[in-house]
C-alpha cells in the first residue's frame, strides 16, 4: 500500500497549507464545472481562506507527506468516541496514487478510541464521494439543501452537502473514551441540579438527545462500563425529569 506520513502542521507552513488546500477543492469545481463562478465562496474559491482558517484552528492539522515531499493535507477534529474529518485534500498531481486511502487509513491507526467518523462534502465532488464511499467505507446519511438545512447551520454554508458517516468496531479504547464521557456528564448533571444553569441543562439535553447518549446507554446495558462508576446521566427517569423539572 502507499506510505504517507501525518505531519502536525506548522504555523511556518500555514498560508501555504490554506492555499494548497483552495488549489485542491477548485481543481475539482472546475473539472465539474468549468469557469462558472456561482459555487465559489469569495475570491473565485470553492473553500474560502477564512473557512479553512478556522477549521485549522478548531481542530488538528496535519500535511500529508510523501518521500519527504507534502502532497496534501488534513484536519481532524475528535471528541470522546468521536471524529470529524474537517478536511482532506490532496495535491491534483498526484491523483490515483492511493495517497488519499492511505492518509484515511493512518487517521484510523492514529485514533483507535474514535469509533464513530463523520465528515460532508459537496453535491459535485464526484471523486470524494467515490473516495468516502466505495474506498473508506462511509454511508451517505443526510443531504443538506434549501428544503432540509443542518439545524446547526445558520448561514447557508452547508446546503448542497452530503453528511457522511462511518461506524467502527467498538475497541477497548472507545470504551474508555466513554467512561470519560459518562463521568464528563454526570457532573454537569450534578451541577445543574444544584444551580438550573440554563447552559449546563442545554448541554445536558443535546447529550441526551444525541447519537453518544444512545450508544453509551447500550454499553452500558451491554456490561461494557465498570459497574463502579456513576451513571446517573444515563437513567432515563433521572435526566427526563431534571430537564423536566
Amino acid at each position: 500500500m502507499t506510505e504517507v506520513k501525518l505531519v502536525p502542521l506548522k504555523e511556518s507552513d500555514r498560508e501555504q497549507f490554506i492555499k494548497d488546500n483552495q488549489e485542491a477543492f477548485n481543481y475539482g469545481a472546475l473539472k465539474e464545472f468549468g469557469r462558472r463562478d456561482d459555487h465559489f465562496e469569495e475570491d473565485g474559491e470553492i473553500i474560502s481562506h477564512e473557512t479553512i482558517s478556522h477549521a485549522i484552528d478548531e481542530g488538528a492539522a496535519y500535511r500529508i507527506m510523501q518521500d519527504n515531499k507534502p502532497v496534501g493535507g488534513v484536519v481532524i477534529k475528535t471528541e470522546f468516541d468521536q471524529g470529524e474529518l474537517e478536511l482532506l485534500f490532496v495535491s491534483p498531481t498526484v491523483h490515483s496514487k492511493g495517497i488519499g486511502y492511505a492518509t484515511w487509513c493512518a487517521i484510523e491507526e492514529m485514533h483507535p478510541e474514535v469509533v464513530v467518523w463523520t465528515t460532508v462534502t459537496p453535491y459535485f465532488e464526484k471523486r470524494n464521494i467515490h473516495f468516502y464511499v466505495n474506498r473508506c467505507g462511509f454511508h451517505i446519511v443526510e443531504y443538506f439543501n434549501a428544503h432540509h438545512c443542518d439545524p446547526n447551520d445558520k448561514d447557508g454554508e452547508m446546503f448542497d452537502m452530503f453528511s457522511f458517516e462511518k461506524i467502527l468496531p467498538l475497541t477497548p479504547e472507545a470504551v474508555e473514551e466513554q467512561v470519560k464521557r459518562v463521568a464528563y456528564y454526570e457532573d454537569i448533571m450534578q451541577q445543574a441540579a444544584k444551580n438550573n444553569s440554563p447552559e449546563l441543562l442545554k448541554a445536558l439535553s443535546d447529550y441526551y438527545s444525541s447519537p453518544a447518549w444512545k450508544r453509551d446507554f447500550a454499553a452500558d446495558e451491554a456490561g461494557l462500563l465498570p459497574k463502579d462508576i456513576k451513571r446517573g446521566v444515563l437513567s432515563e427517569d433521572g435526566i427526563y425529569n431534571l430537564l423536566e423539572a
